[in-house]
């Protein structure tokens, strides 16, 4: 009837350790990882523990490694181009409408319950998003990674264990409705500057601690490209154009 409990391996606290610190935006996409010995020693675990950890973070999409390089963070978009979930999502346009409503729906609730959880430390760690994001828009570089990122960190400001493990593991996805949101709605700098003021406005009414005014402003960022897609559908064109 019972199963012996096995204390749970030191590698998955590794895994868990590292992806918090990529999914709160403690390390960024290209961010270089220490050296194994070196993070290790941080670890205070051996280097065979630490490999294994690696290894499982590089099969799921997190980093990659370079030989004669050292260990990077990658985009989150770029594991959503290769996963077979998303690839599932991508064969049928609707699925990509549907995920675009349940991001809208979950995001919009999520917002009210960071303006009310919301501590110090990640009102900064979105305050820095945000200025990399202004940054970013300036120089007219991509900043679809960094939009991503912020959504995360909001959802870890929610201080609800569930939700942030559900948003965490399919953060990918999200990520990937994120990029073709920058690819194909998003494109000149006046639209990226409008969706900088989209994330500002949601952070400030966060910070106040405005249940009502992050929800709302969560809901108007989120319920645009979630229309977009939908219209797209209607019209009968793909959620997502082949690229040639």
């Amino acid at each position: 009837m019972f199963r012996p409990i096995r204390p749970r391996r030191i590698s998955h606290e590794v895994i868990e350790q590292v992806r918090e610190a990529i999914t709160c935006g403690g390390l960024k996409p290209g961010d270089r990882l220490p050296s194994e010995r070196e993070m290790a020693k941080q670890l205070g675990v051996s280097r065979p523990t630490l490999r294994e950890a690696l290894q499982a973070l590089e099969h799921a999409g997190f980093i990659r490694s370079v030989q004669g390089d050292g260990t990077y963070v990658r985009d989150p978009g770029e594991r959503s181009l290769r996963d077979p979930l998303c690839q599932w999502l991508h064969s049928d346009p609707q699925r990509i409408v549907q995920l675009a409503e349940f991001r809208t729906a979950i995001e919009t609730w999520a917002a009210g319950l960071a303006a009310q959880r919301m501590t110090s430390e990640e009102s900064a760690q979105l305050g820095a998003i945000l200025r990399r994001m202004e940054e970013g828009v300036k120089r007219g570089a991509s900043v679809h990674a960094l939009d991503a990122q912020f959504h995360l960190t909001l959802a870890h400001a929610t201080q609800n264990g569930v939700y942030f493990h559900v948003a965490n593991t399919v953060f990918y996805l999200f990520a990937e409705v994120t990029r073709l949101s920058h690819e194909e709605i998003f494109t000149s700098q006046q639209d990226q500057k409008r969706l900088l003021e989209e994330h500002r406005a949601i952070f400030d009414a966060v910070r106040r601690g405005d249940v009502e005014g992050a929800r709302t402003a969560m809901q108007r960022h989120l319920h645009y490209t979630e229309t977009w897609f939908r219209r797209r559908v209607r019209d009968g064109r793909p959620a997502q154009e082949e690229e040639t």
